[in-house]
């Protein structure tokens, strides 16, 4: 069983360490680093893409989360770090400190019974994913028996997820006065004529099969009185596995051409969608164990780049989706030991599957 103690201190010590991108990720990667080297692993810090590996043996489950969070932001009732009863409340406390404390209580246990474990601790999962995509090929990844992303799911098993396509969409006008804007080109007209073709994918049917898109910030102009000459939008559009980024360029310009706007697109951010069969033996093992059902969800992790490397993938942790990102996010420590338990029997019974 897991130690309760352990999970409980560490969660608080690891929310109770700020660890968003204006901060940086030095405190708390070294506190990580420190907890993986009592625990009985062996850390190794990629310094370039500031996250940390550890493993005990060869070829077993690859633990995987992120130590950083999103900013602190307004409205919080909660002290940061504060426990009530069995909820433990701060940023970071669901997404996914929890979830880096859920494996790290687990290898504990797996290195005390001999078990081969591994464990991947990244710090930019909120901002690039850059150590992820980076750290994707490395050998604990690709022979892994198995390898769980621990974002936040209430114990529900999760084996797809959407991809992520950032575009600046941009248009073009021609400038003058603003007293005489008959004269000009508003460049803003053009954008708002181009969006309003894109309303209908921010009300989808289906969100988990269908293409959304979100129009997440514009910009234009350079004062009230001159006619806009440029106007940007930034777009987040999220696609199915079965959707490609071609599928999904196509789908906006051709909203853009009913529109009767030219309009240019930048490809800023690209997170592809990830996804494997909900009947898969890893999956239906973890299913089994935790006793939840398997899902698809809208949103995208880590397992974007490891599944390129290997197809035995899947996202499981504790933590309500709901409650993340938000003022008084919380976890529940029962579900945290709960989700290491799962684990540890998860390890144990892999080798069962080969």
């Amino acid at each position: 069983m897991t130690d309760v103690d352990f999970v409980r201190t560490t969660l608080e010590e690891f929310v109770r360490i700020p660890s968003s991108a204006d901060v940086g990720p030095s405190n708390i990667l070294r506190a990580a680093t420190s907890v993986l080297d009592r625990i009985g692993l062996q850390p190794r810090v990629h310094d370039d893409a500031k996250a940390v590996e550890a493993s005990s043996g060869t070829g077993g489950v690859l633990l995987n989360g992120h130590l950083d969070t999103v900013p602190l932001a307004s409205g919080w009732t909660k002290d940061q770090g504060v426990w009530e009863g069995d909820w433990l409340y701060g940023r970071g406390a669901a997404d996914m400190k929890a979830g880096c404390v859920a494996a790290l209580a687990a290898a504990r246990g797996l290195v005390e019974c001999g078990v081969p474990v591994s464990v991947l601790l990244t710090t930019d999962e909120e901002t690039s994913m850059a150590g992820s995509k980076a750290l994707a090929s490395l050998p604990i990844v690709r022979d892994a028996s198995a390898v769980v992303v621990l974002e936040p799911s209430s114990l529900r098993v999760i084996a797809s997820e959407k991809g992520i396509l950032w575009f600046r969409a941009t248009t073009r006008g021609r400038s003058a006065h603003g007293s005489l804007p008959q004269l000009g080109d508003n460049a803003i007209h053009r954008m708002t004529r181009a969006l309003t073709r894109l309303e209908p994918y921010a009300h989808p049917r289906d969100a988990l099969s269908e293409v959304t898109v979100n129009i997440g910030q514009i910009h234009g102009g350079v004062a009230p009185n001159v006619v806009a000459d440029a106007c940007s939008a930034e777009l987040d559009c999220r696609h199915p596995p079965s959707v490609t980024r071609a599928q999904v360029e196509a789908l906006l310009q051709d909203a853009f051409k009913q529109a009767g706007e030219t309009v240019l697109l930048e490809l800023t951010q690209d997170v592809p969608a990830a996804g494997v069969p909900f009947d898969a033996p890893h999956v239906r093992l973890l299913g089994e164990i935790a006793g939840t059902e398997v899902v698809g969800v809208t949103y995208a992790t880590e397992m974007a780049w490891y599944a390129a490397h290997n197809p035995r993938c899947v996202v499981f942790g504790p933590g309500e989706t709901a409650r993340i990102h938000v003022p008084d996010e919380r976890v529940s420590l029962r579900e945290t030991v709960r989700a290491a338990d799962v684990l540890v029997e998860y390890a144990q019974r892999l080798p069962e599957l080969r």
